[in-house]
């Protein structure tokens, strides 16, 4: 009898990987004091897709004897993306409430300012600052950061995929299918 394998297990440890290396770059734009410049998003995004390339061709190469379908990649690419998402809501929302509890104060002010450079009327800024003020805890943070990774991770494994994928000898993969009832 065959084990049924899990990619939930098989990609634990590389979600767990991609989540530390998101927190050490956050921590680190923490530290230089570049978290709510809004270009930091580029070189996130190209850490991403360097950092899920490389995980998801090890577990292609490591749990699928180096071929994989567009699909089970993508799906081991979101799967290491929740894992990661998870890692990276538990970072952000010590950040915000224990690290630095006033950098929400500084999000609303910088938001503020963004507000009245484009003109926007001051009773509207004061109005849309009420509602966002209300919502920006280190709970909400935290879980609209878990939300977006997992959103873009999505996005990312869609396209990282396309170049994961390697078709393998097709009589061989009939073999790894369970037969049907």
């Amino acid at each position: 009898m065959e084990k049924k394998r899990s990619v939930w297990k098989e990609t634990l440890n590389y979600g767990i990987i991609y989540g530390l290396i998101m927190v050490v770059f956050s921590v680190l734009t923490y530290m230089f004091d570049l978290t709510l410049k809004t270009w930091i998003i580029w070189p996130s995004l190209l850490l991403s897709i360097i950092v899920l390339f490389f995980l998801l061709r090890s577990y292609r190469d490591h749990y699928n004897s180096g071929y994989i379908s567009y699909g089970k990649s993508l799906g081991a690419g979101v799967v290491i993306t929740v894992y990661a998402a998870v890692i990276t809501a538990i970072y952000i929302y010590v950040l915000y409430a224990f690290i630095d509890p006033g950098l929400i104060d500084k999000s609303l002010a910088l938001a503020e300012a963004k507000l009245a450079e484009r003109g926007i009327p001051e009773a509207a800024i004061e109005q849309g600052l009420a509602v966002q003020a209300k919502m920006m805890t280190p709970w909400f943070t935290s879980l609209m950061s878990m939300v977006t990774n997992i959103f873009y991770g999505f996005i990312l494994s869609l396209i990282v995929s396309l170049f994961i994928m390697k078709k393998g000898n097709p009589l061989l993969d009939e073999l790894d299918e369970e037969p049907q009832q």
